[in-house]
């Protein structure tokens, strides 16, 4: 018990007095700690919508039985939704990964931190694809059969190939209706012309929601649509028919 007490006490020392090393013999303190948190990514390029993963290590003799979480620090290119740090889970042997989707294209810096100590930095480009990636768009809206005076309740999903959902796009939403009878007001020229009726983002899981007022009596149509991006292919999602009782 003692013994493992002088070991905590001598730790403690070391990391208070890292602050008023010398300038003379920084490199060598540098060089001493290179290799006691590293970081590493799978790839030098990925494409944007891909994941970058990382992979790190621990030395064992910064942690007892079980390692604490790892800082995962993140400095994403302009306009990325990430944030600027994550935790990182490490297993018993002090290995760790991290994976972060490359939400917009440019230039990416990551770096681990332990208990005070910073692992080497890399730097990942994410970059366009060839061709946009297949996407998916859901639809459902409750109730179908409403009244005068009701408001119709809609939801969906924007996912890619593998089924996975796609964060912080813009999804349009579009109706139709014959002159008598819609939802969110009339201004058709015709029978059964179509409008944009409004826009709606998704969330971090792919999914929006929305809501439209019913304002007469008739069926209307509803559909929405992903116009598409240089990483998403356009995409819209099935037709719902509303039927307008009185």
């Amino acid at each position: 018990m003692l013994k493992n007490f002088s070991f905590i006490i001598l730790i403690l020392t070391g990391l208070f007095c890292m602050p008023i090393i010398s300038a003379s013999n920084q490199d060598d303190y540098d060089e001493t700690l290179l290799d006691m948190v590293t970081l590493s990514g799978l790839d030098d390029e990925v494409i944007i919508g891909d994941k970058i993963s990382l992979n790190g290590k621990i030395d064992p003799s910064l942690f007892g039985t079980q390692p604490s979480d790892v800082v995962i620090l993140i400095s994403a290119p302009t306009g990325s939704h990430a944030s600027s740090f994550m935790l990182a889970k490490p297993a018993l042997n002090g290995t760790f990964g991290y994976k972060q989707v490359a939400d917009v294209g440019g230039d990416w810096t990551f770096e681990a931190l332990y208990s005070g100590i910073y692992s080497n930095k890399i730097a990942i480009s994410a970059i366009p694809g060839n061709e946009p990636k297949k996407t998916a768009l859901t639809l459902s809206g409750w109730p179908t059969y409403p009244r005068v005076g009701d408001r119709v309740s809609f939801k969906g999903r924007l996912t890619d190939s593998e089924g996975k959902g796609i964060p912080f796009k813009a999804v349009n939403y579009r109706l139709a209706s014959s002159p008598v009878g819609c939802i969110g007001g009339c201004a058709f020229g015709g029978y059964m012309e179509w409008r944009d009726a409004g826009t709606v983002n998704t969330d971090l899981s792919g999914e929006y929601s929305f809501s439209l007022p019913v304002v007469e009596t008739g069926g209307v149509q509803i559909e929405t649509v992903f116009p598409g991006d240089e990483t998403y292919s356009m995409t819209s999602s099935r037709t719902l028919k509303i039927v307008v009782n009185e």
